[in-house]
């Protein structure tokens, strides 16, 4: 389950990283601005990246994100009932992924974010990175519920 942890944290921590970024206004990895919004946000006719304030908070949630598998294990204190919160965050995490994940393969979230090359990137990488990470949070709240 440690493993697990580590993967999880260390992979949204990254995703975290570069969501900070964006909330600079970093455009990275495309230089243009209107470039990445395609290719990341995909939002039908999108031009510019979202205000920064929005990219710091999706940051924010996935650091958070990123230490729900530690509390689930009772890696450290947390106020009240330490594991419950842990495992319900951990449960929490696990069901936004996995909605996120499926939602890229359905009809409506498809015509609403149907920028290319966001469209093709989300089938192929976004969304089963989704399931992956939903899955993960699955098993640690399996396994330190069992």
């Amino acid at each position: 389950m440690i493993v697990l942890a580590v993967v999880l944290s260390f992979g949204l921590l990254v995703i975290a990283a570069v969501h900070a970024l964006w909330g600079a206004k970093v455009w990275w990895p495309i230089a243009d601005e209107t470039a990445l919004a395609r290719t990341v946000v995909g939002q039908t006719g999108i031009e510019k990246m979202p205000p920064g304030l929005s990219c710091f908070f999706v940051a924010g949630a996935l650091g958070v994100g990123a230490l729900a598998p530690w509390a689930a294990l009772d890696f450290f204190p947390l106020p009240g009932p330490d594991v419950v919160f842990g495992r319900c965050l951990t449960a929490a995490f696990a069901a936004v992924f996995l909605l996120r994940g499926l939602a890229g393969y359905l009809g409506p979230f498809s015509r609403h974010f149907s920028e290319e090359p966001f469209r093709s990137l989300d089938r192929r990488f976004y969304s089963p990175l989704c399931l992956a990470f939903g899955a993960g949070f699955t098993a640690v709240f399996l396994g330190v519920s069992s």
